[in-house]
C-alpha cells in the first residue's frame, strides 16, 4: 500500500507537494484552487489531503480525500500521458462535476462517471460542507482492457452512473468497495481474478454488446481449459482420461470438452497424448531402469507399438534411441507443452 499526504508538509508546501502526488499516483493532471473554492473567512495557505493506492494487476486503486478544487486533464497533460487508462471515480462524499468532450456529469455520492485519458478532461469537486473535504475511491483500468468490451467506446465518459438505482451500476460501486477493502490482502489468483471481473462489470455498465458477452465466454473457457489440463497432468498416469470421462468429471458435455480446444493448435485427445509422451520422455532422461514396455503402460500407451508410433511423431527417433542419447537430450525432454 502506498501513502502520500500533505499533512506532514509546512502550510505554504502543501499545494505544490499536492499537485506531485495526484500526477504520481495518478496520471498527468493540473490542479487549480480558485477563490470560490476557498472556504470563508481567512485565507488557509494550506491543502490537507491523502492518497493511498494499491494495485491488482493491471488496474489500480486507490482512496482520495481532499478539499475543494478543479483538477484538469488539458492538452499539455494529454501529451504527457505514457500510457492509455480509464479513471473509475466513486464518489463517496462531496460532489463531482465532470465533463469530457461534450458531455457534463454531476455526480454525487454513491455514483460514479468515467473519464478517458487519451483526451481532455476537468474534474471539479467540491466538499460536503461539515468538513469542506470530498472523498472517493478511483481506479485506473488499462483502456484497451475496457475499450475492446464496448459497443461504443466514444459514449461512456463523463456519464453519471447512479448506484442506488441498483443493476450494473450497483454491482461496480460494491465491487470497487470489496476489492479496495481487501486488495492487499488478495494472493495473485485473487487479484487477477477480481481485475477480470471488475472490468466485465464495468463494461457491462458502460454498454457492453457482444463484444463483452464474446470476451467473458473466452475467459470463461480459457480457465475452464487451464483447469482441465491441470488435473490432466495430475492424474496421467493413474486414471482413465478419455474425453467422456473427463467431460462427465468437469459436469459439462463432451461436445463442450471438444469445443473447448478448438482453436488452441490441439484437440483434447492431442493434447493429453502430448502430455502423456513428454512425461515418458522426461523420465527416460532421468535415467530410469524400467523397460520401455513397463515405460508404455506406465504412461497410458496401448503398447510398446503405440509408444514407438507417437514418441517418433513427437521426437523424430525411437525411445530406445532417446534413451540411448538422454544425457544429451535431457534438456529438451524438461520442455513440457505449456498447460494452459
Amino acid at each position: 500500500m502506498r501513502y502520500w499526504t500533505t499533512t506532514d508538509r509546512p502550510a505554504g508546501e502543501q499545494f505544490s507537494y499536492w499537485r506531485e502526488v495526484i500526477c504520481e499516483a495518478f496520471t498527468p493532471l493540473a490542479t487549480e484552487r480558485r477563490s470560490a473554492h476557498r472556504p470563508s473567512g481567512p485565507r488557509q495557505p494550506g491543502i490537507e489531503s491523502w492518497v493511498r493506492s494499491n494495485a491488482l494487476t493491471g488496474t489500480n486503486c486507490a482512496e482520495v480525500v481532499s478539499a475543494t478544487q478543479l483538477i484538469t486533464h488539458g492538452e499539455a497533460e494529454v501529451r504527457r500521458t505514457d500510457s492509455d487508462h480509464v479513471f473509475v471515480n466513486l464518489q463517496l462524499r462531496g460532489h463531482c462535476v465532470g465533463g469530457q468532450g461534450d458531455r457534463t456529469c454531476l455526480v454525487q455520492p454513491g455514483g460514479f462517471a468515467m473519464f478517458d485519458t487519451t483526451s481532455e478532461y476537468r474534474l471539479e469537486f467540491v466538499g460536503e460542507p461539515a468538513t469542506q473535504e470530498w472523498h472517493v475511491v478511483s481506479f485506473r483500468v488499462p483502456r484497451i482492457q475496457l475499450i475492446r468490451l464496448l459497443a461504443d467506446p466514444h459514449a461512456f465518459t463523463a456519464v453519471t452512473h447512479d448506484a442506488s438505482t441498483g443493476g450494473a451500476a450497483s454491482l461496480v460501486a460494491s465491487t470497487m468497495m470489496s476489492i479496495w477493502k481487501t486488495v492487499d490482502t488478495l494472493d495473485r489468483s485473487a487479484t487477477e481474478a477480481a481485475d477480470t471481473a471488475f472490468t466485465a462489470l464495468l463494461a457491462a455498465a458502460a454498454g457492453g454488446g457482444d463484444q463483452l458477452r464474446d470476451a467473458c465466454r473466452d475467459e470463461l473457457d480459457a480457465a475452464l481449459r487451464a483447469s482441465i489440463n491441470r488435473y490432466v497432468v495430475a492424474n496421467l498416469r493413474h486414471s482413465d482420461l478419455s474425453a467422456a470421462r473427463v467431460a462427465r468429471r468437469f459436469g459439462i458435455s463432451l461436445r463442450k470438452l471438444h469445443r473447448l480446444y478448438e482453436g488452441t493448435g490441439q484437440s483434447f485427445t492431442q493434447t493429453v497424448m502430448t502430455l502423456r509422451v513428454e512425461g515418458c520422455a522426461r523420465e527416460l532422461a532421468s535415467g530410469t531402469r524400467l523397460s520401455l514396455t513397463e515405460l508404455a503402460s506406465r504412461w497410458g500407451f496401448c503398447d510398446l507399438s503405440h509408444l514407438n508410433k507417437v514418441f517418433r511423431t513427437r521426437y523424430d527417433c525411437l525411445p530406445s534411441q532417446y534413451r540411448n542419447q538422454a544425457p544429451a537430450t535431457a534438456g529438451s525432454a524438461g520442455a513440457a507443452t505449456t498447460v494452459r
